[in-house]
């Protein structure tokens, strides 16, 4: 039991850490676009879900590789590190999303009542160009989950291939993703996506990520402490 509190502590502080500073750049960036606003009277639009999204990227990649081998040493199981790690995943991802909607929130009723003219540019706008506070959430998070789940899951699969195999496998993807979208008729593909319903889209691409994300369980489960070297 104890290895398990102190892993799920371990974890939940690294995910604070990142959350603070991540938050801490978005907020610094929010003042800098109200400050430009408010000081030259200019009407023009912006992006903040960068930083935000950067750091629920950071967590999953930076977070894994640094506490896994520490959690295997202080006793914990690899089921019991991913169990937590999961968890804490889903907390950054809802925090970090309550955290941007705040500011989200507060430019706009700042942009209602007059005094500011700065548009925050957001996955939600692809959805409906009022801003519309549950909707706009929603599809954040469902993003949120994507990035969660896809960093985590290239990860993994370095920590398991090795950083040459790891290397070759992105490559040879990546070389299939090229050919389709040359040779393939993207255009009736982009065309169906455009009239589907944009809230189901994005909820898809959110079960996605949490598919990605729950397919590293298996993959964790007897994992080496140290991920394979490039000579591997």
């Amino acid at each position: 039991m104890n290895a398990i509190k102190g892993t799920s502590r371990m974890i939940w502080d690294d995910m604070r850490l990142y959350l603070t500073i991540f938050s801490s750049i978005a907020l610094g960036l929010t003042a800098i676009y109200v400050a430009i606003g408010l000081l030259f009277e200019i009407s023009y639009s912006s992006q903040l879900f960068g930083p935000m999204y950067g750091g629920i990227c950071t967590f999953a990649i930076a977070g894994l590789l640094t506490l896994y081998p520490v959690a295997i040493g202080m006793g914990s199981t690899r089921i019991q590190f991913m169990k937590s790690f999961y968890m804490m995943g889903a907390c950054m991802v809802a925090c970090t999303m309550v955290i941007q909607h705040v500011i989200y929130w507060t430019v706009h009723l700042l942009n209602t009542t007059g005094w500011l003219q700065v548009t925050l540019l957001q996955p939600g706008m692809l959805y409906s160009s009022r801003y519309l506070l549950l909707p706009y959430l929603w599809i954040d998070l469902m993003v949120g989950f994507l990035v969660l789940g896809l960093s985590v899951f290239l990860t993994v699969c370095w920590i398991r291939l090795g950083l040459r195999n790891f290397l070759f496998l992105l490559f040879g993807f990546g070389l299939v993703m090229s050919l389709v979208v040359a040779f393939g008729d993207m255009r009736q593909f982009t065309l169906w996506v455009a009239y589907q319903n944009r809230m189901l889209v994005f909820t898809v691409l959110g079960l996605i990520g949490a598919a990605l994300l729950l397919s590293t369980y298996p993959m964790m489960k007897h994992a080496p402490l140290l991920r394979k070297g490039s000579k591997d």
